[in-house]
């Protein structure tokens, strides 16, 4: 076994001498036959030292596995009675590195004394306290160091270092070495997990939080499910019963999901409860599942009461003047002192105000950038925004007079009538438009965009 330790000059302000980082790192988790865990890297905080102290150590023989685990049990062993209120900081989720070494220590029969310190030590898992903020369970370890403002140097991936690890326990021999970049690799894990805990309690996250856009999709879901189940099993005899309380959940969970719609928000929304049936069904199974995971999502934040939803459902409303003179297409080119697409070319539009008609809304922005009046002929349809932001409506404008054109210059920067091959032209456009415009205009507006010049790639 392999043990390289490491010291590094931090200040941690916000993080306890009693938490210890721990990470690992496994082979043949592609393949079908067991996994090994190749590596395990622990870290801690020295206060008075300001310096962080890590040990990575690693084999490359599936027969050295227990002598691993071992050494982590000696090291935390070690830990704890240094520091008896000793945590345990990790990043894994329900995929839970605890449970692998828990797995690995029951397999290889451990004697109970030395397995007592997993019990004895807290567990923080940053993946789970994530989802605890923001009930979204869409997070990497590498999109959390973004979010923190944490640099990663190593170009290796999570999953090279498997495939890695893979070939060496393949092997199976004492002279395999594990390259200097894995043990390098697995440092950065355990270090930054003490880097984001440190900066955990000043995070801000609302704008990580779950999308209600998400929510919706698992309720519609779970309606899909019930229903479909209801449908392939109602002639059943014995269900019947069952299946009233499962139309009388489904009958109140549209209702509810009715009046999400009419709210445009979850605020109020709550979970109908499940039937407790006796049901022996994988299909219900699979409803009792989807019902669990909705049930524990939190909409109302239970210490401050504010509202944990990303409103992404309920879109703020834009709309688009749509302007056509002999073939030509009215574009203009944003001001640069706008806040949202400053300096990119588009249609003319902008925000629908309350109660306001989306056909009203481009009629009155063409006249307010650039001085047209017009009339509405049809509406094209919907779309979002580059950035998600907005949901957007095309209307198409019919404009007898367009030489009353007279650009606003505290919106409008330039303005151009363009055929398709001049608007593939200009630059910047706002990103999407051309499937925007392939989409409403026809596939000759958003076809034929210029190939990226193969001199210009390395």
């Amino acid at each position: 076994m392999d043990v390289k330790t490491y010291a590094v000059s931090f200040d941690l302000p916000n993080v306890s001498p009693d938490v210890m980082g721990i990470d690992l790192e496994m082979a043949n988790s592609f393949r079908s036959d067991p996994s090994v865990i190749c590596m395990i890297g622990i870290e801690y905080y020295n206060p008075d030292l300001r310096q962080c102290c890590a040990s990575i150590a690693s084999i490359t023989r599936r027969s050295d596995e227990k002598t691993l685990v071992l050494w982590l049990l000696e090291q935390l062993d070690q830990f704890h009675q240094r520091r008896p209120n000793a945590k345990l900081l990790s990043f894994s989720g329900l995929d839970n590195d605890i449970r692998w070494i828990r797995e690995r220590l029951d397999r290889m029969k451990v004697e109970a004394p030395l397995v007592a310190v997993l019990d004895e030590m807290d567990h923080v898992d940053l993946k789970v306290e994530f989802y605890r903020r923001t009930q979204n369970d869409k997070i990497s370890l590498k999109r959390l160091e973004e979010i923190c403002g944490i640099e990663r140097h190593s170009s290796v991936t999570s999953k090279k270092v498997s495939y890695i690890l893979t070939d060496l326990i393949r092997k199976d021999h004492t002279d395999a070495v594990i390259p200097e970049r894995l043990h390098g690799y697995l440092f950065e894990d355990v270090h930054h997990l003490l880097l984001i805990f440190d900066r955990w309690p000043e995070l801000r996250l609302d704008k990580h939080n779950l999308p209600d856009e998400e929510v919706h999709m698992f309720l519609e879901s779970i309606i899909r499910t019930v229903n479909k189940f209801i449908q392939n099993n109602q002639n059943r005899n014995g269900y019947q019963k069952d299946f009233r309380s499962l139309t009388n959940y489904l009958n109140s969970l549209r209702q509810r999901m009715k009046q999400v719609q009419a709210d445009q928000s979850f605020e109020n929304f709550s979970l109908p409860e499940l039937p407790d049936l006796k049901l022996k069904h994988p299909e219900f199974e699979r409803i009792r599942k989807k019902h669990r995971f909705l049930d524990g999502i939190q909409v109302i934040d239970a210490e401050t009461g504010a509202y944990r939803l990303r409103r992404i459902l309920f879109k703020p409303q834009g709309a688009l003047a749509v302007v056509r003179h002999e073939g030509k297409l009215l574009m203009i080119r944003r001001a640069e002192s706008l806040k949202r697409a400053a300096g990119f070319w588009g249609l003319p539009g902008g925000e629908v105000e309350k109660g306001e008609p989306s056909e009203d809304c481009a009629v009155r922005e063409l006249g307010e950038e650039l001085g047209l009046t017009g009339a509405v002929t049809r509406v094209l349809g919907t779309s979002a925004s580059f950035n998600g932001e907005f949901e957007l409506t095309w209307v198409e404008i019919e404009v007898e007079d367009i030489k009353g054109l007279t650009p606003n210059r505290e919106e409008v920067g330039d303005v151009r009538w363009v055929t398709p091959e001049e608007l593939r032209g200009l630059e910047p456009l706002i990103p999407g438009a051309l499937e925007g415009f392939a989409r409403f205009l026809g596939g000759e507006w958003g076809k034929g965009q210029p190939e990226p010049d193969a001199s210009a790639e390395d």
